[in-house]
């Protein structure tokens, strides 16, 4: 049985997982929104003006008023700057399974900001909510998002062939999973 708590602050060595503020939007369209790498693997395309963005991040703090619904605003402890999103994409109550997604902008890409991100996300979900089991998948050409699976502490499970559609069209994709009992051992 799964006890929600919604999006709770998180806190981690360098940032400070929080909820998204209708003052996020300007930072969070220059900042990943808007750019076409960040979205190249993504089911959304790059927001076009701020006013996309505005409505997403609208819906979403619409949302958190619901204890199911949890989507973090990735910031730095040190100077609060904005520089991602991570989230619970589905989940499903009965298996107490859910799906991660993520996106950082890019000029944080390689710093271990979204492994720290990751990490965080899957130790407050199975320790706080009561998850059993984490899993996301990559695109086999984004390699990159992988490695931060890995190092977050999730297995490889498998290939899935034509997962799902991205920007560049269907997408066979790298299965990762943790499990709560050996992830909090």
């Amino acid at each position: 049985m799964l006890t929600h708590k919604g999006t709770v602050q998180i806190e981690s060595e360098r940032l400070v997982l929080r909820r998204f503020h209708v003052s996020d939007v300007r930072e969070a369209y220059d900042v990943w929104m808007s750019d076409p790498r960040v979205s190249l693997f993504m089911r959304w395309q790059a927001h076009k003006d701020v006013e996309e963005t505005r409505k997403l991040i609208e819906t979403w703090i619409s949302q958190y008023s619901n204890p199911a619904f949890y989507q973090w605003a990735i910031t730095l402890k040190e100077t609060g700057e904005l520089i991602g999103a991570i989230g619970l994409v589905t989940i499903n109550e009965h298996d107490a399974c859910a799906d991660v997604g993520y996106c950082l902008g890019q000029r944080y890409w390689g710093s271990g900001y979204m492994t720290e991100a990751l990490s965080a996300v899957l130790c407050y979900a199975f320790s706080q909510v009561g998850f059993n089991r984490m899993e996301t998948y990559h695109s086999v050409d984004n390699p990159g998002s992988g490695r931060v699976m890995e190092k977050a502490g999730m297995h490889y499970e498998g290939l899935a062939r034509q997962k799902y559609r991205s920007n560049r069209g269907l997408e066979d994709v790298k299965m990762y999973a943790a499990l709560k009992d050996e992830y909090l051992r």
